[in-house]
């Protein structure tokens, strides 16, 4: 062993790393190499793959995670053992019978004396061409010596990687590197240990110090920019540019966080895929942020950041949120610079990071994102239509050409998006520059006519507007008769009373046609009908002083005269008293 270690005074990239890794392998004097790097950056992955690719010896794998001895940690590296029986069976067919034999005396021996032996959990070995053999703790305990023994003397001059050096469990370090140094004096081989210093106990980090220079020659940390680890696990992703920021703007490179992440974008993705760009972007950085603040420690740490405080900013009535006014604005601030924007689908996205959407989840999910796209969508639209035509007001440069290319690239798009009064705005413009756009106008009208029939709320302006298009007016009036057709008396009284709402029917003037017309049985058999709303519907109606107003009480009195209850609630509720005159319509 070299009295002295060489440590590279810094951490390491992934490059980097596999070139001192070919160079330990390369060079006979270096025995034992420490790979050392936080947990998640891909220390295991970057050893199989040097050896796998580059090492044409076989080489042996172990995790002491679990282990509590020497013997255990044997079993687990012939276990584990690359190309095992392929290696013993090129050397030498008749040593593999012999253990063989060996094994089947010993197990021979073991059922003899089972009843006095402890059952312990099985270690399956598989050799080529032949069939599982099975070695259990029993048989390690009592013919250790023997069987193991045999097994690592077929392993002389390899490579064994032992792994999770901070994850051990009973298995003394001390105790552990001494196997090291048996394997490396006894079997001539090479030792690669893998762990992470920065989570080992303070007792296993004062024996490594210790032994440090005594056991291992050559050491290195792994440390990996964001950027790598997102290549490693992103490259040739549809969305890398969206991802890349804000995984980098959070410093997260454990490939463990970031593989989990890409699952939980690639699952979102058949959902949003149809979504406008923009919303479909932040719906991937939100759930970025979400799943790194659950699953990132360090991540948590630096920014302290956690679920818990995202949901209370989507929805503050359900979830507690202790944080100062200060603190509030320092958590938006900080989501802000990670390009979090709160979004009302967050929750959900946040209940599937351990389960996955359920069925009505993902239902749901769809349902509020749909309604968030369709708002997007007019959100873009109306972005595009208040920055159409900064061209002619801001410059002189532009020629009419481009301004009416800019206009009809927009109309060719969104013409039957937009209402008629932000169609009016492009068709000021249009006539400044002599453009002609009366071919989007009637098929925008003829769209309102069709497909959204209660969208033209003044309908005077509407008919003024079809008076350009006279084929067009054919379909308003068949909405009028459609609407007639399906029109009642509860109805019409409604669409009067609502006459100040955006909700207004634009046929108020057949309303009132349509209530003149009823006859005095016609309102007697409404009144029969009843309503939830009745009382506040002929309240409010008798008072308009309209020809249905005087049939609608004359109806109210034919019906008090039939009993003593209807007279009661004549003259209470509506002041009609039929041994009176008729009611002049007065209020209470």
């Amino acid at each position: 062993m070299n009295e002295s270690v060489n440590t590279l005074p810094s951490g390491v990239n992934r490059q980097e790393a596999e070139s001192l890794l070919k160079k330990f392998l390369n060079n006979p004097n270096y025995k034992v190499l420490a790979v050392k790097g936080k947990w998640g950056v891909g220390k295991t992955y970057l050893v199989h793959k040097v050896l796998y690719e580059n090492n044409k010896e076989y080489y042996g794998y172990a995790s002491v995670f679990g282990i509590s001895s020497i013997e255990q940690l044997k079993a687990r590296i012939l276990a584990n053992y690359n190309n095992v029986a392929t290696n013993i069976q090129a050397k030498n067919k008749s040593f593999l019978t012999y253990i063989n034999k060996f094994l089947n005396d010993c197990f021979e021996w073991i059922n003899r004396n089972s009843g006095r032996l402890e059952r312990t959990p099985k270690i399956d070995l598989v050799f080529s061409g032949q069939s599982s053999i099975p070695v259990t703790g029993t048989l390690i305990s009592i013919a250790g010596d023997l069987a193991l023994n045999i097994f690592f003397n077929t392993i002389k001059n390899s490579i064994i990687c032992i792994d999770d050096l901070e994850r051990k469990s009973k298995l003394p370090l001390d105790e552990l590197l001494g196997f090291v140094e048996y394997l490396v004096q006894e079997l001539k081989c090479k030792i690669i240990l893998i762990y992470s210093d920065d989570n080992l106990d303070t007792s296993s980090q004062e024996i490594l110090q210790i032994y440090r220079e005594k056991v291992i020659d050559r050491e290195f940390t792994l440390a990996p920019t964001v950027k790598e680890n997102l290549d490693f696990i992103f490259k040739e992703h549809l969305y890398i540019e969206v991802i890349k920021p804000v995984l980098i703007n959070a410093g997260t490179n454990n490939i463990r966080v970031l593989r989990k992440t890409k699952w939980l974008i690639d699952e979102l993705i058949p959902l949003i895929n149809n979504w406008q760009p923009s919303l479909r972007n932040q719906v991937i950085k939100n759930s970025i942020v979400i799943n790194i603040s659950k699953l990132d420690t360090e991540f948590r740490q630096l920014f302290s950041i956690t679920t818990d405080r995202i949901l209370s900013l989507t929805n503050s009535s359900k979830y507690k949120n202790n944080d100062s006014v200060e603190e509030y604005m320092q958590l938006t601030q900080k989501l802000s610079y990670l390009g979090y924007e709160p979004l009302d689908i967050d929750e959900l996205i946040i209940s599937s990071l351990e389960t996955s959407m359920s069925n009505s989840a993902e239902s749901e999910f769809l349902k509020i994102g749909n309604s968030l796209n369709e708002r997007e969508k007019n959100n873009q639209i109306i972005e595009k239509l208040n920055n159409l035509g900064k061209s002619y007001y801001n410059s002189f440069a532009n020629s009419k050409e481009e301004i009416s290319e800019e206009i009809i690239h927009f109309l060719e798009e969104h013409h039957l998006d937009i209402s008629i009064s932000e169609f009016e705005r492009i068709e000021n413009l249009a006539s400044i520059i002599e453009l002609d756009i009366s071919q989007y106008e009637r098929a925008l009208l003829k769209h309102k006519l069709k497909d959204e029939p209660h969208y033209f709320n003044d309908l005077n302006i509407f008919r003024t507007k079809l008076r350009k298009y006279p084929e067009l007016e054919a379909y308003l009036e068949e909405q009028k008769n459609q609407y007639l057709r399906t029109l009642d008396i509860t109805t019409a009284i409604k669409n009067i009373i609502n006459s100040d709402s955006l909700s207004i029917s634009p046929w108020e003037k057949e309303n009132f046609e349509f209530l003149n017309n009823r006859t005095v049985e016609e309102y007697t058999q409404w009144l029969e009908k009843g309503h939830p709303d009745l009382y506040l519907m002929i309240k409010r109606f008798l008072t308009f002083g309209l020809p249905a107003s005087q049939k609608l009480e004359e109806a109210i009195r034919i019906l008090a005269k039939k009993s003593k209850l209807n007279k009661i609630r004549a003259k209470f509720l509506y002041n009609i008293d039929i041994d009176n005159l008729p009611n002049t319509n007065d209020e209470n």
